[in-house]
């Protein structure tokens, strides 16, 4: 401010003019601070993605993993660890069998010492993926709608059983098969029919009344026939028209002999 001086003003004067000069410096000062501050502000985004969605800078989560692209099929050897890695863990367990879903399809697997060594798919239309990959794999027709008649007709071989075919009571359900064993490296395969369509409980009834005939009535009751292949040929053609219920690959064969 010393140049103030040379200007012959008076000493109150010159401390006027002195306060003046720095209110418009301070004033100078801070509009300039405010304009820095502006200049540093980010633009704001024109193209933020919606909330909830991620943004583009960000790596695409990887699909959850679901139960509709493994076959059951694909899945005998494995160990359950493996098994459950991919459709999550067991809906029931009892022994050695584990139910399992995957999408509307319940599939039963049989395991030992942590390892899968058979399954039973339903052949019905919410399994029809995984029943028609089982199909596929022994040579069957690739059909939700197979009937007995049609599987022993591919395999060439079947074997006849039944849980029971007379005073079966009403604890469960009874079921009659027909078995195929497979090759040395390869699980047999069971076409199964549950006794509750009129198709299936005629045919039974019919198959019951031969047995008997031939070989009494204990023969039947206790389904001493699971033991011999004496009527396996007559079974069949009683059971052509039957639809099958489900389809088992490595079964357990019949041990009541």
């Amino acid at each position: 401010m010393r140049w103030l001086a040379t200007l012959n003003l008076s000493r109150g004067e010159i401390m006027t003019v002195a306060r003046y000069l720095k209110a418009a410096a301070v004033l100078g000062v801070v509009a300039g601070l405010a304009a820095c501050g502006q200049g540093e502000k980010a633009p704001a985004k024109t193209d933020a993605a919606p909330a909830g969605t991620a943004s583009a800078s960000a790596p695409a989560a990887a699909p959850a993993a679901t139960g509709e692209a493994v076959s059951i099929d694909q899945m005998l050897g494995v160990q359950v660890a493996y098994l459950e890695s991919k459709l999550g863990p067991a809906r029931t367990v009892q022994d050695k069998e584990r139910t399992y879903e995957i999408g509307d399809c319940t599939v039963r697997v049989s395991a030992e010492g942590g390892e899968v060594v058979g399954y039973a798919v339903p052949m019905t239309p919410a399994c029809s993926t995984q029943a028609l990959a089982t199909l596929k794999d022994y040579d069957l027709p690739q059909k939700i709608n197979l009937t007995m008649g049609e599987f022993a007709a591919a395999r060439g071989n079947a074997d006849f059983k039944a849980d029971c075919l007379t005073l079966c009571g009403n604890a469960a359900d009874p079921w009659v098969y027909l078995e195929s064993a497979g090759p040395r490296a390869s699980p047999g395969i069971r076409a199964s029919a549950v006794m509750v369509s009129d198709a299936t409980i005629d045919a039974s009834f019919r198959i019951r009344d031969a047995i008997k005939a031939a070989k009494g009535e204990d023969y039947v009751i206790d389904t001493t026939f699971n033991c011999s292949a004496d009527f396996d040929q007559m079974a069949v053609r009683e059971l052509k028209n039957v639809r099958i219920d489900e389809i088992e690959v490595g079964y357990i064969p019949y041990a009541g002999c």
